[in-house]
């Protein structure tokens, strides 16, 4: 998802945020970590421009740190994170393998957007988590599940190449997040918020491959071995909807849900009742 317009006080989105450690992949490749909170340990992945530093990250922590210990990481390629090349998706995985290595004892993943489908990728590749809550991956249901399209991806790769981030930029955010063109333009007038968009453009392309080319990945989603909870808000898209059914129906023994007055971008304390649900912790007083 692209970074909330509205940061906290004294933050622009996309500024940089404390880092606690520095985790290796297997490439070699310096992931930038941080860690907030005590309990069950949760790995939190997000969406195309969500790292340290973006208000979206920074409130999820803030919902689920009183009661879980909170990991994140920036992939690779965006904020403080190394990006060794070549990239391909089983280094994302490799990447996501490494931060839930350093976390001590058991930990479970929470991915929305776009970091649903890292996640995803993950568990199909047997990262050890124990559980998922997966929110509002943007694949397409109608999309060829078997097709791995990359196309649209090549495309992206185009603009960057020659110079034209913000058509990249644009094509994503139309594309594969389903954002209407005025509020794009809108999303142009404000430069502290256009510049952090431009600045993950050359990753963008990346992300609609770990997105299986939009499709609905059926035969990464049936390597699937750990309980999954598919969630989706009733107040977005249709098409996002039927998509998380979609994969909620891929997964083996995973359940969809449907969220009541939630888009695309889960309130935070939403997504934290749903973790609460899942994880199994009693309700707050």
């Amino acid at each position: 998802m692209p970074p909330d317009q509205h940061a906290p006080p004294g933050q622009q989105p996309g500024d940089p945020a404390h880092v606690d450690r520095t985790v290796v992949s297997a490439d070699g490749t310096p992931l930038a970590v941080a860690e907030s909170g005590s309990g069950p340990a949760l790995v939190l992945v997000g969406g195309a421009w969500d790292h340290h530093g973006s208000p979206a990250v920074d409130r999820m922590v803030a919902a689920l740190s009183d009661r879980y210990r909170v990991v994140t990481y920036d992939r690779r390629g965006r904020g403080a994170s190394g990006d060794t090349a070549p990239w391909s998706v089983e280094r994302e995985v490799e990447d996501l393998a490494a931060v839930g290595a350093s976390v001590d004892g058991p930990a479970d993943a929470v991915g929305w957007c776009v970091g649903a489908g890292v996640v995803l990728r993950g568990l199909a590749a047997g990262v050890p988590f124990g559980r998922a809550v997966l929110w509002e991956p943007p694949y397409r249901a109608t999309v060829d599940p078997q097709g791995d399209d990359v196309l649209f991806a090549d495309f992206l790769d185009g603009h960057v190449a020659a110079g034209r981030r913000a058509q990249a930029v644009r094509a994503f955010l139309s594309r594969v997040l389903g954002i209407p063109i005025p509020h794009i333009t809108a999303a142009r007038l404000k430069p502290g918020l256009w510049r952090s968009l431009l600045a993950d453009a050359h990753v963008l392309s990346r992300d609609v491959r770990v997105l299986n080319g939009l499709s609905v990945p059926e035969r990464v989603a049936a390597s699937v071995g750990v309980p999954v909870l598919v969630a989706s808000g009733d107040g977005g898209a249709e098409w996002m909807r039927q998509a998380s059914v979609a994969l909620a129906e891929a997964v083996p023994g995973s359940r969809h849900l449907v969220v009541l007055g939630q888009g695309h971008v889960p309130e935070p304390k939403v997504l934290r009742h749903l973790v609460d649900r899942f994880v199994g912790l009693p309700a707050p007083e």
